[in-house]
């Protein structure tokens, strides 16, 4: 695995290349963008985004995670991202955390994923498992638990998100056409109190194989039951 970063007056860009993927993170003054880049054909695979979150404050790379630190002056909630490859690096975490110097605020905050060439879509049922492909009439679905969608993409991998149970309201997935699917998770929905530090995890992996959404549904119940992580 290699890291890169490249840093200028106006953002801040780093690199992670494993054999399989690299992902790459801008930070720019109140947003922040990512992609999930498959190797070795060099194909993005899926953007996401977090706006409005205040100037970048703080960044740095430790080990396998990227550590960027957002302040917001306007209602002084501060934001801290952790981009963190797997253990077994066929993907990446997001551990989101937000607190508040004020006695009582609204937190919310969208974070949205793009996935460009999506053949199939498929969501998760209550066991566990995957429903057949396709999001109904409606070309739309929200799930609330477990939050976990499947894209199959052009390169005959398995691309799948996940939300932590309990960590997000609900995951609105749309086909906006042929070719592209859309996943909303509003994040941090309840009020926060001063001194409270709320935090939401997902996560972006992929499989490839016959029995790659098999290897997905085992990856999301391994994150399930996975314990919270470390991340001070």
């Amino acid at each position: 695995m290699s890291n890169s970063i490249w840093i200028s007056d106006y953002d801040v860009i780093h690199r992670c290349t494993t054999d399989t993927f690299q992902l790459s993170v801008a930070a720019h003054p109140n947003k922040m963008v990512a992609k999930f880049i498959s190797q070795p054909r060099n194909w993005q695979v899926a953007l996401w985004e977090l706006a409005d979150i205040g100037p970048r404050e703080e960044f740095y790379v430790r080990g396998n995670d990227l550590v960027e630190r957002y302040t917001s002056d306007v209602d002084q909630l501060s934001t801290e991202i952790y981009s963190r490859i797997l253990p077994d690096k066929d993907g990446v975490e997001l551990i989101l955390s937000r607190q508040t110097s004020l006695l009582d605020s609204a937190p919310e905050l969208s974070l949205g994923f793009v996935f460009d060439d999506a053949n199939s879509v498929s969501t998760m049922n209550a066991q566990g498992q995957w429903n057949p492909p396709g999001l109904g009439p409606t070309d739309h679905a929200t799930l609330s638990d477990p939050m976990g969608v499947a894209i199959g993409c052009l390169d005959a991998v398995q691309y799948a998100l996940f939300a932590y149970p309990g960590d997000c309201e609900g995951m609105h997935v749309v086909r906006t056409n042929e070719e592209q699917v859309k996943v909303k998770l509003p994040l941090f929905t309840s009020h926060l109190e001063k001194g409270v530090i709320r935090r939401s995890r997902i996560q972006l992996v992929r499989a490839e194989g016959k029995d790659a959404m098999d290897q997905l549904a085992a990856k999301y119940q391994a994150f399930r039951d996975s314990e919270i992580p470390l991340t001070t």
